[in-house]
């Protein structure tokens, strides 16, 4: 008390004092309802509390006066103990035995008291937002708002809010209850965000609240409940007074374990001997000790009764102390027989086991870590020392540390040979696809004991049963243990609202950089700040807390469409950044597999290659084009080599061929080998499982702009992959056809016009269920690419895979443009002839014929071999029309073991235009044409391709609209764009349809 009043009597004191007159009377009001006047505290509001609010967001001296005091830190958290029962109270209702669940309507009980909680949030709100202006201070204030534990107080009405937001009304439907339930609703989500802003100030350029807040949130070893801290405190502090003592008097005394577990487990398992025969001894005769005492009239304290057994134990005789040496000995081992028994003993023992491996192998990744940076700089050092440092070479090593946002996060060394290896052959995937389709065409025989639905163990192995299909709960439910105090919370809260979460999480493991906050010059200062985000990084991913919690940012990205350009979009491209520069992405991909669904791709994974795409692509907009045209290719991490090959990996191993027999499955029912009802999945797993496979493929169109990653990909053989699933694609999936008027003159007139740029056509690769498209029809013969998510489905079996086979033509021009080692491997695998077959107009994929086209001249170009079969190809369909005068002799038929090509070789693929692919100054491929006498031009060949015109304008048409209709995203992989590009520069006299073979 002398401490208090001394503090409200000094001057210096006053916000102090006006403050504390509004905390007291809040405090009574949570405790006792109806106790304050509502006027009375309506006045303190708006003279005291709110005043207060205004001057902390501008006033330092009120802000440094307030956060240093430990009454008000004291006071505050007074308030929310008392104010978190009275929330609660009048939020969860009592358990109802009537109800299925034995819950008790919580949704009208809200309403009911919907005036009075609207009130009492507001004043909370105001109070956790003094708080959190206060932090701003600094380190002083934030460790002692943690020494007087204020942050627990704020856990636990993060909790309260959290479970009132996560919860449906469970009222009536469209009454004004469920309007004044989504008041008090909307009420508890502003003081969700208000509390997850004091989380952010209370770790803000501190490392070691940082590291507490880590522990505190995801450090979730525990599988039970936590012990009585009371009874715990009370124990240790005996145990502390008696063993602060001098020297036992017994020193012959056999040796014991001095330790006095003061962890949680020690709770859990039967109770644990005194730590010495002389503790044994004073446990067994206080009491006595005490009463003596007493009857003499002495005190008889913890300190009096210990000091009278010290006197008594050493005037003990030898015998005597043999005797309670033996005594001890026989508790110690009846206590080790107890425990050797219980079961719970054994969890701990089981539980500890994990945590020391877990702890040794986190301690061991910190270790490599630490002596890898010490052996980098040594090196460093020493070459500097060798020799002064040319512009080339401090132009590499630029390049080689360079990230898109945080450019010191290379951390491994540059990636060596075998960091490129192959890990697992094409015939490992094509081996894995060719025994699931003969299992599934097993199941597919006749037989009257087949059940109804067919779940086939290579289209969906942790696929459940298909009566499971109607069951979306694939995460814990609020509240349960392991799941997390801020879990839920991307579940509650909108775009706008949530961006303070994935900041508290960027503070904890994304390191600064020089210029920002929390950066520090020393090397040997940041080398530890390194170590502590590492650390922490760790951490977010050893505990299920952590892990459900990132799963719940990534998948919220997703759930709203978020943008690139986007706030939260650029926060999780960071946070995903520091993950792959520790090294754990590929666990962190793993972790998010969900064994009981049937995603061959989680939508968390998805969205993980989404970030690593955007991630990718500006780190080589970020390399000068120059350096790579003169070094052929830039050095790369060897994390990120590691990456990259586990990916390569999983799409070898799962993603293809679980798709390609899903596809597979697809043809059988169109075929009538199959019900549609044997499909395992809905439609909206096969929503989800199209975003991730168009995820990999993007990440993939993005690595082939980058020379290393080329090269990685044609050493993989990745084509086969690609041609693959462009044969499975056009064997199961009808292309969609659509009646196209003949092109007036009017519209040419129209066609012709410049496209305006204030009214961009939909971005159709972009964004696959983009439903913000133009709804008038675009100019030309192609129509524009319709919505996904427009196309009506009744069965998910007839899903079309909208615009996955353009890009997967996309990826392959780009992966053998310039590049004999796949151009020859393309030719035996049928690959030509799939090409071929896009060639052909297709609505479920816009502009497949372009892409196709401009693939195929690839393939031709400076190989002698392709252009060969080409010509062949053209030559048998051509015989198949009839004979033609200008066949070719000598030309080679086609191989019979082919796929029969449905299309007719494209006039603009044969390389008869004078054309040739050539890299500007930019890197950029362009089309050029070649100083040659043009060909002649022929009679006009019959009928074929859909551009049946004589008009010489219509390709230029064509490839104008082709322009104006390329997503973004494809024109951010150079080569295509380029390509695309290359279209309009053919010849305006060029007639397609009109031209010689030869």
């Amino acid at each position: 008390m002398d401490d208090d009043s001394s503090e409200v009597q000094d001057p210096a004191k006053l916000y102090l004092t006006r403050l504390r007159l509004a905390l007291a009377p809040y405090t009574v009001h949570f405790q006792s309802p109806g106790y304050i006047k509502d006027e009375s505290l309506r006045l303190l509001e708006r003279d005291v509390v709110k005043k207060t609010l205004e001057e902390s967001r501008r006033s330092f001296e009120l802000r440094d006066e307030l956060g240093l005091s430990d009454l008000f830190w004291d006071d505050l958290a007074g308030v929310l103990k008392a104010a978190i029962p009275s929330l609660e109270r009048r939020c969860f209702a009592a358990p109802d035995p009537a109800t299925p669940e034995y819950e008790g309507l919580s949704g009208p009980l809200i309403a009911s008291y919907s005036p009075s909680l609207l009130r009492d949030l507001e004043r909370l709100n105001q109070l956790v937002s003094i708080a959190r202006n206060v932090l701003v201070v600094g380190e002083k204030v934030q460790d002692l708002s943690a020494a007087r534990l204020f942050d627990k107080d704020i856990f636990a009405l993060i909790n309260v809010c959290v479970r009132v937001t996560a919860r449906g009304y469970d009222g009536e439907a469209g009454t004004a209850d469920e309007d004044k339930w989504q008041g008090v609703i909307n009420a508890y989500k502003k003081l969700l965000i208000t509390c997850l802003q004091f989380l952010n100030n209370l770790i803000a350029r501190n490392e070691q609240r940082k590291l507490m807040l880590w522990i505190e949130l995801f450090d979730s070893h525990l599988d039970s409940e936590l012990p009585n801290f009371a009874d715990m405190k009370s124990r240790m502090d005996f145990l502390y007074r008696l063993e602060k003592k001098p020297e036992l008097p017994d020193e012959s005394a056999p040796a014991v374990p001095q330790h006095v577990s003061r962890g949680p487990d020690a709770f859990k398992i039967p109770q644990q001997p005194a730590s010495s025969p002389f503790l044994l001894y004073i446990g067994e005769i206080g009491a006595e000790v005490k009463k003596s005492l007493i009857k003499m009239g002495e005190k008889a304290g913890a300190n009096e009764i210990a000091s009278e057994c010290k006197r008594q134990w050493q005037t003990m005789t030898e015998e005597e102390k043999n005797k309670w040496n033996m005594r001890y000995a026989d508790v110690v081992a009846r206590y080790r027989d107890e425990i050797t028994q219980s079961s719970a003993y054994k969890q701990v023992l089981e539980q500890q086991a994990k945590n020391q491996e877990s702890v040794q192998a986190l301690a061991q990744s910190i270790n490599q870590l630490q002596v890898e940076v010490d052996r980098m700089r040594s090196s460093i050092a020493a070459s500097n020392n060798e020799a002064p440092e040319t512009p080339e070479e401090q132009k590499e090593r630029s390049m080689r540390a360079q990230s898109i946002y945080n450019p010191s996060l290379s951390r491994s060394s540059p990636a060596g040979e075998v960091d490129f290896r192959v890990t697992y052959p094409p015939a490992f995937g094509a081996d894995i696809l060719q025994n699931g389709k003969e299992d599934l065409l097993k199941r597919l025989e006749p037989d009257p004991d087949r059940p109804a639905a067919l779940t086939s163990d290579v289209a969906s192995p942790a696929s459940p049963p298909p009566e499971d299909d109607d069951n979306d709960d694939d995460y814990d439910d609020t509240g349960d243990e392991g799941h997390g105090l801020l879990t839920d919370v991307p579940l509650i809260l909108g775009p706008t609202e949530i961006e303070v979460l994935p900041m508290i999480i960027m503070g904890g493991i994304v390191e600064p950089t020089e210029g920002q906050p929390g950066y520090h010059p020393d090397p040997n200062q940041y080398s530890s700040i390194r170590s502590m985000h590492s650390v922490r990084c760790h951490l977010l991913l050893a505990q299920d807390n952590g892990r459900n919690l990132l799963r719940e940012l990534l998948i919220f990205v997703a759930a709203w469409d978020l943008r690139e350009e986007e706030l939260y979009f650029k926060f999780m491209v960071k946070i995903m950044e520091s993950i792959l520069a520790n090294g754990l992405l590929p666990f962190a991909y793993h972790a998010f597999r969900e064994s009981e669904s049937k995603d061959i791709i989680s939508p968390a994974q998805a969205v993980i290659m989404k970030l690593l795409t955007n991630i990718f692509r500006a780190r080589q907009a970020r390399t000068p084009v120059k350096s790579v045209l003169k070094t052929g290719s830039s050095p790369v991490d060897q994390g990120d080599a590691h990456m990259v090959n586990f990916l390569l990996t999983e799409f070898r191993r799962h993603i293809i061929p679980q798709t390609c027999a899903l596809i597979f499955l697809q043809g059988q029912i169109r075929a009538g080998h199959a019900q549609p009802e044997d499909f395992p999945l809905n439609l909206w797993d096969m929503e989800r499982m199209y975003e991730g496979v168009y995820q990999y493929l993007e990440f993939f169109a993005i690595l082939t702009e980058h020379e290393t990653w080329k090269s990685m990909l044609s050493n993989w053989e990745v084509a086969n992959e690609l041609v693959t699933l462009l044969k499975e694609l056009d064997a199961a999936i009808p292309k969609g056809q659509i009646s196209i008027p003949p092109l007036t003159a009017a519209a040419r007139q129209s066609t012709s016009a410049p496209p305006t740029e204030a009214e961009p056509q939909p971005v159709a690769v972009e964004r696959p269920y983009d439903t913000a498209a133009n709804t008038t029809a675009p100019e030309g013969y192609m129509p524009s690419p319709r919505p996904y998510i427009d196309e009506a489905q009744d069965e998910p079996s007839e899903f079309e895979w909208r615009n996955l086979k353009k890009l997967a033509v996309l990826v392959l021009s780009s992966l053998v443009w310039k590049n004999r080692q796949v151009q020859d491997q393309i030719r035996p695998l049928g690959g030509i002839e799939a090409v071929l077959n896009c060639c052909s107009y297709d609505e479920h994929n816009p502009y497949i014929r372009e892409h196709a086209i401009m693939c195929l001249r690839f393939l031709m170009e400076g190989n002698k071999e392709n252009q060969d079969h080409i010509r062949a190809l053209e030559r048998y369909e051509k015989e198949k029309e009839g004979p033609s005068p200008v066949d070719p002799p000598t030309a080679p038929q086609p191989p019979t073991s082919k796929p029969p090509v449905s299309v007719r070789v494209p006039d603009e693929v044969l390389d008869q235009q004078g054309y040739e692919t050539f890299m500007d100054s930019k890197g950029q491929v362009m089309l050029r044409k070649r100083e040659v006498k043009p060909p002649v031009v022929g009679n006009t060949a019959k009928g074929k391709a859909k551009l049946e015109t004589r008009d010489p304008k219509d390709l230029e048409q064509l490839v104008q609209q082709v322009m104006r209709e390329l997503p973004a995203r494809v024109q951010g992989v150079k080569h295509d764009a380029e390509k695309a590009a290359a279209l309009a520069k053919l010849d305006r006299e060029f007639d397609g349809p009109g031209t010689s073979k030869g």
